[in-house]
């Protein structure tokens, strides 16, 4: 075997290896809205209370991201994303075992920790391999975490389905094999400080302000749609496992999206792609919700084709403008983007619960609409390293 294809290995080998990751990282991340049907049913939770869990579990994996991706960029910190693993899986088991709501707002904050242990080191890895077509490299691993996504309303669904709320116990079976397979892999390749480190600064980080703001008006709609969207269709008269699946469908469409956004923003440009993307998906939420019975699901698959579209393409244009800083670049994107759209659940509820889900979620649709705009007025540097 060439030193070529040796090298080629190496790179699908870690590529596979963190995408793998993160299915099982967004399971967890995907764990709360599907668990919120059950817990408003038992203990008698509102929209903003069950949101509320949702914004804590997000708001700790924002703080912490950019720090951690801070570290990673300094030093190469390899069994992070393991222990991220087992640290999320360890502390949503838990939620199986206790009743009390401020228990259960404690555990979904502490498990918020193990995303952000993950994130921006498996994002680190798989770009330092991304070199030619980053924007499918990128949509790989991130449909990984799409599939995660999908699986988590299935798996909870069927988990609470046989058990109830202690059925939550096996969910930290995942993270700890997936957590013990990456640590096995990665403890070997050793650590060390980071060569060529550059000192970050506000010069770095002014340009990406804009993208920011557009993932977060993105995030705000689309962890509201993940957290009420099961809650909606009980209200229409489903099954709390019915709402589940369709939920799991509508993601698994977005995998589609995903690898088609990150192909196509190769060839036609990652502002082109996220924009369009963008203002596509406000009609067709506007359309889904104004469209009742099986008429209404085509427009909610296409829609959670459109908006995750554009999620690897804005990833790579983060790294494109921090290519000197890709730990804290992923950090800031996946983490503190995330966790301030997830602020955006609480609100959602809180609308939900003084004038209804169906207008909430209308709501969102002007949220769909601003950020496609503002895309328009994001700095692109393109970098050939």
């Amino acid at each position: 075997m060439s030193e070529r294809d040796r090298k080629q290995l190496s790179d699908w080998s870690v590529l596979a290896t963190f995408t793998a990751g993160h299915i099982v990282d967004d399971i967890y991340m995907n764990t709360l809205p599907p668990f919120l049907p059950v817990l408003i049913a038992s203990s008698g939770l509102s929209f903003a209370a069950g949101g509320l869990l949702v914004t804590f579990f997000t708001i700790t994996s924002s703080v912490l991201q950019p720090f951690l991706g801070f570290a990673i960029d300094r030093y190469r910190i390899r069994w992070i994303g393991a222990l991220g693993l087992i640290w999320a899986g360890f502390f949503f088991g838990l939620m199986g075992l206790v009743k009390g709501y401020l228990a259960l707002i404690v555990l979904a904050t502490l498990a918020g920790i193990g995303p952000a242990m993950f994130h921006p080191h498996a994002l680190s890895a798989v770009s330092e391999i991304a070199t030619g077509a980053k924007g499918r490299v990128m949509s790989v691993f991130i449909i990984g975490g799409n599939i995660g996504f999908a699986i988590s309303p299935v798996l909870i669904g069927a988990l609470t389905a046989a058990m109830g709320q202690e059925g939550m116990v096996y969910m930290a079976i995942p993270g700890l094999l997936m957590g013990i397979f990456i640590w096995t892999l990665t403890s070997q390749l050793g650590n060390g400080p980071q060569r060529d480190f550059h000192p970050v600064s506000m010069r770095d980080i002014r340009p990406t302000v804009m993208l920011i703001v557009v993932a977060i008006l993105r995030s705000w709609v689309y962890f509201s749609v993940l957290s009420y969207l099961p809650s909606y269709f009980v209200h229409l008269g489903s099954s709390v496992f019915r709402a589940n699946s369709l939920l799991s469908l509508m993601l698994l469409a977005g995998v589609a999206g995903q690898f088609t956004g990150g192909t196509l923003s190769d060839r036609y440009g990652r502002k082109e792609v996220t924009m369009g993307s963008l203002l596509l998906a406000a009609p067709l939420l506007l359309i889904f919700l104004h469209t009742t019975g099986p008429a209404a699901l085509p427009f909610l698959f296409l829609f959670g084709f459109c908006v995750m579209a554009s999620f690897s393409v804005t990833m790579v244009m983060m790294h494109e403008i921090m290519h000197r800083h890709v730990g804290i670049a992923s950090g800031l994107m996946i983490g503190f983007a995330l966790g301030v759209g997830g602020l955006g659940v609480m609100i959602t509820g809180i609308l939900a619960d003084g004038f209804g889900l169906r207008t909430a979620l209308h709501v969102l649709v002007a949220g769909l609409v601003a950020a496609g705009t503002l895309t328009r007025f994001v700095p692109l540097r393109r970098t050939h390293t």
